[in-house]
């Protein structure tokens, strides 16, 4: 589990007060978190962040990666002839 005085550490501080994350210590919290009987919320609010995003993290975290798309083309060829009449 995380140690008590370890905080996330900010990366950047955007014009707009939003704060970025160093994706190492969200890594570290998101491990804590994962662990059985983690509380998600008061670690969250342990380290000044909202559990909502720590969700977000977690979920982003655990969701098997998106598959490359395919080379091959998903269209089949069709060829169109006349009518007949008959």
């Amino acid at each position: 589990m995380m140690e008590e005085g370890q905080k996330l550490a900010v990366r950047l501080v955007g014009r707009n007060g939003r704060r970025r994350f160093d994706q190492s210590s969200k890594d570290r919290l998101i491990a804590a978190c994962l662990e059985p009987g983690a509380s998600v919320s008061k670690l969250a609010r342990d380290h000044g962040v909202n559990a909502n995003l720590v969700w977000k993290w977690i979920r982003k975290h655990t969701q098997p990666l998106a598959s490359p798309p395919s080379s091959t083309s998903s269209f089949i060829p069709v060829q169109i002839t006349a009518a007949s009449d008959e």
